[in-house]
């Protein structure tokens, strides 16, 4: 994923978990909010239950406990009746007590309630004192009869007290009663704009959602693309990688791939997903000039426009995606996705299309160069080929009349046609030293060019690399002490057999010894052999042969150069065309061994030869080498 895509799938996430967060906020609030207002509603209703109603019902107990105060005095003022005095004072304490408890109730409620229920205690107080004296009074006292109409006004007083009291409670439970339902329904409306407003951010949830999972989808489909076209080595294995890429991505109900064709600048249909009637030709006939795939292609982005349009077939109905394909101003053709039926195409489809067409058009540019990759090596080959052909030919051509010049020089210095003086027999051996030298070199492009057009005959078999070794020891051994140099063989007791060809490997440490032995003016040449466990990346384990000489060594920068052919460090008395490592290199390289180079100027150097212990690497390296003779002779030098 890059950096853009890693920004967006980021705010996209960021965006979700706000909404998510809202959406909890909302439900939490749509569950305390209404609470809240219910809590409000209680408690008016419990004033309602608490205060109203028992100060009302107090209102109708002391109007009724009044009268029967009045009654009962009156009885008793009449005839003198002790138990209508009784009942009177058992009337007047339940009316004290309801007046007290009435001041206190409306003592919780507002001022105005508060003072009409002190307006009726006070009543009640002068009904208490006036209806007292008449209790403690003789009965049919002709004293009592102005009080009890003085008393009988007070009663119609504390009546329309009582009357105003319960006025006064019926407004006020009516305001309260109003406020209930304003809270009934304000808590309605609030829990109901938060359930909307929740169902909104759930939407956008979901929507989010989708969108991030159709994202999702459409990522994965153009990894999907990515990984089958980058295994498409063919224009037609790419064309149907980009139709069946094209119908993951946009889900159409078709996909045409057209192709551009250079020469004539028609349109060629390459391949086609689903059955999509249209009047576009398999082989030809379309003009690319002036086609509405030549304006995409110029604008380099893809446009949404009519089927029919597009196809040439006006019956078509919907629209069409067309997608530019094409890289280095060079048009390749277009991808046209027709729309399906109930899946439009929007906007952001051409975003991800376009990105799709530079994935279509890399790969077409892949294919490109690695067509002309394949031209290249063919020509490579055949030119490779054509200088094989040439070395042999001169190979064959100036071995004969040299080898025959060789032998005509042999005559001559056997006496064959007359007797020879010392002079001319060293003159005669000098002659045919050069001829050999000659021979040799010939010999030595004839294998190089073999190596090099993949010709050498490879025999993997059980090898037993103490042995070889030490064979090459014993050859190169009185050349070493003929130069009075130490020759040294170090020969590791755990080297085991190796699974590869014995002669390559002796012509390959041979050559390292020649080279070695003759740049080394004085000091010691040490062939070492040994197993190592520890070898180069792709190597199980191996066996390691190092030619190390005290010689002038090599420079750093040297030591990719004198592995190419005809490279030589230097020339001097130093006989040699510089064919030797290039050739050991080839050979190397046929084996599955590598070859390393460890050098310091004035410190000697060191060749070394990892041999795989198993054939299977080196098996790997050699497929495909052809067959040619096994050549373990001397080679050219470096």
């Amino acid at each position: 994923m890059d950096q853009s895509s890693r920004s967006r799938h980021q705010a996209v996430s960021r965006w979700s978990l706000f909404l998510f967060v809202m959406v909890g906020i909302l439900l939490v609030a749509s569950v305390l909010l209404p609470a809240d207002e219910s809590e409000g509603v209680l408690g008016l209703l419990d004033e309602e239950e608490r205060l109203i109603e028992p100060l009302r019902q107090l209102a109708s107990q002391l109007v009724l406990g009044v009268a029967a105060e009045s009654a009962e005095l009156q009885r008793y003022n009449v005839g003198g009746d002790s138990l209508a005095l009784a009942r009177y004072r058992r009337a007047a304490g339940r009316d004290d007590e309801n007046v007290a408890a009435m001041r206190r109730l409306g003592a919780q409620l507002d001022t105005d309630v508060a003072n009409d229920a002190s307006s009726v205690g006070r009543l009640v107080e002068r009904w208490r004192a006036l209806t007292a004296g008449e209790a403690n009074a003789r009965p049919s006292s002709a004293s009592l009869a102005p009080i009890a109409a003085h008393r009988e006004a007070v009663r119609d007083s504390i009546v329309v007290a009582t009357a105003t009291l319960q006025d006064r409670l019926a407004d006020w439970s009516a305001r309260k009663r109003a406020a209930v339902t304003a809270h009934e329904w304000r808590g309605l409306v609030i829990n109901a704009v938060l359930v909307c407003v929740a169902m909104i951010a759930l939407a956008a949830v979901f929507e989010v959602m989708r969108r991030e999972r159709r994202r999702t989808q459409r990522e994965a489909a153009l990894r999907l693309a990515a990984e089958t076209l980058a295994r498409a080595y063919t224009v037609p294995d790419v064309a149907r990688q980009v139709a069946e890429g094209a119908m993951e991505l946009l889900q159409p109900k078709g996909v045409i791939v057209v192709h551009t064709v250079p020469e004539s600048r028609d349109l060629l249909v390459a391949a086609t997903v689903s059955a999509v009637p249209t009047d576009l030709p398999r082989e030809a006939g379309h003009s690319y000039d002036g086609s509405i795939i030549e304006r995409v292609r110029d604008d380099g982005r893809p446009i949404i426009a009519p089927a029919s349009r597009v196809s040439g077939d006006s019956a078509l109905a919907g629209r069409a995606m067309v997608i530019p394909l094409g890289a280095r101003g060079i048009p390749v053709g277009a991808v046209i996705a027709f729309e399906a039926r109930g899946r439009r195409f929007h906007p952001d489809d051409l975003a991800w299309a376009e990105t799709f067409a530079h994935l279509a058009s890399f790969s077409y540019e892949k294919v490109r160069l690695l067509e002309e990759a394949r031209a290249g090596q063919a020509r490579l080959e055949r030119a490779m080929e054509s200088r094989g052909r040439l070395i042999r030919g001169f190979s064959h051509d100036v071995k004969n009349p040299l080898g025959a010049a060789d032998g005509y020089a042999a005559l001559l210095e056997d006496g064959i046609y007359g007797a020879v003086t010392n002079e001319q027999r060293s003159s005669i051996a000098r002659v045919r030293g050069a001829l050999q030298r000659a021979l040799s070199l010939i010999d030595d492009l004839h294998e190089l060019a073999r190596a090099e057009t993949g010709r050498l005959d490879i025999h993997f078999e059980p090898t037993d690399l103490g042995a070889l070794i030490t064979v090459c020891g014993d050859e190169y051994r009185a050349a070493a002490e003929a130069k009075h140099l130490q020759f040294v063989v170090e020969i590791g007791d755990d080297l085991p057999r190796a699974e590869t060809d014995g002669s390559r490997i002796r012509q390959i440490v041979g050559n390292f010894l020649s080279n070695a032995i003759k740049y080394t003016a004085s000091g010691t040449v040490t062939l070492r052999a040994r197993a190592d466990a520890h070898g180069p990346s792709g190597f199980v384990s191996h066996a390691r042969i190092e030619v190390q000489d005290t010689g002038p060594g090599i420079p750093a920068d040297k030591h990719q150069l004198i592995f190419e052919e005809f490279a030589r460090l230097s020339h001097g008395d130093h006989a040699g065309a510089g064919l030797g490592l290039a050739i050991s290199k080839h050979v190397a390289d046929a084996l599955g061994c590598r070859v390393e180079l460890l050098s310091e100027v004035g410190k000697g150097a060191t060749f070394a030869l990892c041999v795989p212990l198993h054939s299977e690497e080196a098996k790997e390296s050699s497929a495909g080498e052809g067959p040619i003779r096994a050549n373990s002779a001397s080679l050219g030098r470096r």
